[in-house]
């Protein structure tokens, strides 16, 4: 079903935040629950956007996700923190993990909090712009709840597609912002492509006899995914399942984890928040300064024939939240139609 429907973003969010507050989760748990979902969706980044928040929804119903946020702190001292989720809403674990982090920065000049059994943070780069937006550099590392990579040379998925996210202020530009799976694309893209019955591109995916496939239908039922950068790309996310699961101490690779369902079981992810404070190295005003200096030699590099602008990473999403907080939010009327449903099962007014 790919045709859409606009639709406010403030109408949307009180939608949601009053879906998760009728399945037990406390008021400020689900504002910020709403707004990672919202944030990915007004930047333009659907495949992480309110599809996946129904996904979380029916995860709360079935007992996968807690409702009430419950974290174990194993350890805390000096920069460092170690926590256990407990199978939390993943959204409320990573953002008072990042803001931990961020506090610990603001004494130690570096913060940083390893969290282990924890549910999907869904769009990673929410969580280092949470950092960013308060004078410093955010970094997110994180497994994830499914295997999606075979090693080069291999026909069996082994290691997630394992995400990072950088975040960092920008002056006049915002902030510079990379997300990024160590897949060619993510697997909600490809859920996204068949949802809306396009092809997907060369190099992203194997069907189930390890060919490149372009039917997004056949590459969900291998579920395997090529690394961006082939052998590189593929230890990059070893190297991310490191500095989360063994690490934090958690189940590597998601130990026998299947992504959002079964609704009812563990994801076992992983993750973690770094924070550095620039104030520390130097003045804030000088390092946004750099930046600005830094991202127009990039925009000012000579293009070839063709290409009108070269984009820094994170611009284009801020251009597009900009555009969505004005115009609205194209919604695909199916993902509508699960929101409207998890409303009216709620017993909320129909929108």
């Amino acid at each position: 079903m790919s045709d859409t429907v606009q639709i406010r973003q403030d109408v949307v969010r009180t939608m949601c935040e009053s879906i998760l507050a009728f399945h037990g989760v406390s008021a400020e748990d689900a504002a910020v629950t709403a707004d990672v979902f919202m944030q990915a969706e007004m930047m333009g980044e659907e495949s992480h956007g309110l599809r996946l928040f129904c996904q979380v929804v029916e995860r709360i119903k079935g007992g996968g996700d807690r409702a009430q946020t419950f974290i174990s702190v194993l350890s805390d001292r000096a920069a460092v923190a170690h926590w256990d989720a407990n199978r939390s809403l993943g959204q409320v674990v990573a953002g008072r993990a990042m803001r931990r982090a961020i506090e610990k920065a603001r004494i130690a000049g570096i913060g940083l909090v390893a969290v282990r059994n924890g549910n999907s943070l869904t769009s990673a780069k929410y969580y280092p712009l949470l950092a960013a937006r308060q004078g410093m550099v955010g970094v997110t590392f994180t497994n994830t709840s499914r295997r999606l990579m075979a090693p080069p040379g291999g026909t069996v998925p082994v290691v997630g597609n394992n995400p990072v996210a950088y975040a960092a202020p920008a002056g006049r530009y915002g902030c510079f912002a990379l997300d990024m799976a160590c897949t060619t694309a993510a697997i909600e893209r490809i859920i996204k492509a068949k949802e809306k019955g396009e092809a997907i591109p060369h190099g992203w995916a194997l069907d189930r006899a390890g060919q490149e496939t372009t039917d997004p239908a056949r590459a969900l039922e291998a579920m395997s995914l090529l690394p961006f950068g082939g052998q590189k790309a593929f230890n990059l996310g070893v190297v991310h399942e490191i500095l989360t699961s063994v690490l934090a101490d958690g189940k590597i690779f998601g130990g026998g984890s299947s992504g959002f369902k079964p609704y009812d079981g563990a994801m076992n992810t992983a993750f973690t928040m770094l924070a550095i404070d620039i104030a520390a190295f130097q003045d804030p005003v000088t390092f946004e300064s750099t930046m600005e200096d830094m991202i127009e030699r990039i925009k000012a590099s000579p293009k070839v024939e063709g290409v009108g602008e070269t984009f820094f990473p994170g611009e284009r999403s801020q251009a597009e939240f900009g555009r969505r907080m004005r115009d609205g939010i194209p919604l695909l009327g199916e993902t509508l139609g699960m929101i409207k449903r998890l409303a009216e099962e709620a017993g909320l007014v129909r929108y």
